[in-house]
């Protein structure tokens, strides 16, 4: 299980079928009850009424509620046991930098929720196995994920991290970075899917890109009347270009604390990109400019993480 700031993520070990669905949950604020989880909550998104509202259980890869996160893990586990007898065992993805108080908070909802047995991987370890990475050779690999929220890096080898780094930045913070520019710029107030929809149509990171000009509907920021306004996609990729910069500092900072000798190894096998907001035409391109190293996406590049899981679960339950 990967527990992402925008999606939650699970994954079959017999099969390796992969679900996907928001990291949303719909709770009645009168009875702090959980009413919906996933994509019937992300459907709900900026149309709940009453007593109904719409939050976000996980940011950062940290419980924002324990309470809400413990009906939210048995919404989810009823769902991943509904074909299956018995409790699930899970692998829960992790980023370096959470606590051991923190895992054993985590844990224990797990365990409330209905798992049977929980153990924590960390992400940048399986990133690398499901992006298919031999970490436990000699040579050294290295995997960078674009997450929602998080960025993190990793330089592996002899099966274990030589070097990690993390950042708080990631895909929402190229979507806040558009969003600020269409509100300040144009007046323009957009939906959150809206935003994500246009990142990945419009921002184009390679360079002398052609910029085109595209239609955008939204509400006015002062009336809240229908507002629409027509927007080069250059200027959207402007606007992001400071939150991408954060995000290859991630990447240059955790070559800048690898050994020497790790270089050559990385120049024959290259750079590991996974997550979603890496798929961003031209990010590839971007890091291997700046880093002098070939950059690539596995075929699994939006599942590496969930996969990886997977796969060391399987290999400690054998």
């Amino acid at each position: 299980m990967d527990l992402g700031s925008s999606s939650i993520s699970w994954c079959d070990l017999s099969t390796e079928e992969v679900v996907s669905e928001p990291n949303l949950i719909v709770v009645d604020q009168k009875r702090w009850k959980v009413m919906d989880v996933g994509l019937s909550a992300a459907s709900m998104e900026g149309r709940a009424e009453g007593n109904l509202i719409v939050l976000r259980p996980i940011r950062g890869g940290r419980l924002d509620d324990v309470r809400l996160a413990e009906r939210y893990f048995r919404a989810v586990i009823k769902r991943i046991s509904s074909s299956r007898r018995g409790k699930p065992h899970i692998a829960l993805a992790t980023p370096s930098f959470l606590t051991t108080a923190e895992k054993r908070v985590m844990a224990s909802a797990l365990s409330k929720a209905g798992a049977a047995s929980v153990i924590f991987v960390d992400s940048t370890v399986a990133a690398a196995v499901g992006a298919g990475a031999d970490i436990q050779g000699p040579d050294g690999v290295m995997v960078a994920s674009i997450g929602a929220q998080t960025t993190f890096a990793g330089i592996l080898a002899l099966g274990d991290s030589i070097e990690t780094q993390n950042g708080f930045v990631g895909g929402e913070s190229l979507n806040e970075a558009i969003s600020r520019y269409l509100r300040d710029v144009y007046q323009l107030i957009m939906f959150d899917s809206d935003i994500e929809e246009l990142k990945v149509a419009l921002v184009d990171l390679t360079d002398g890109a052609t910029s085109v000009v595209a239609t955008l509907k939204g509400r006015h920021v002062d009336t809240g009347a229908d507002h629409t306004v027509e927007v080069e996609s250059s200027e959207l990729t402007s606007a992001v270009r400071s939150a991408v910069g954060s995000i290859c500092d991630v990447v240059l900072n955790t070559l800048k604390q690898a050994p020497a000798e790790i270089s050559n190894d990385l120049s024959k096998q290259g750079i590991h990109l996974v997550g979603r907001a890496s798929l961003l035409r031209g990010f590839d391109e971007l890091i291997e400019s700046l880093v002098r190293i070939p950059a690539h996406h596995p075929p699994v590049v939006e599942r590496a993480v969930v996969l990886g899981a997977a796969k060391i679960l399987g290999q400690v339950r054998n």
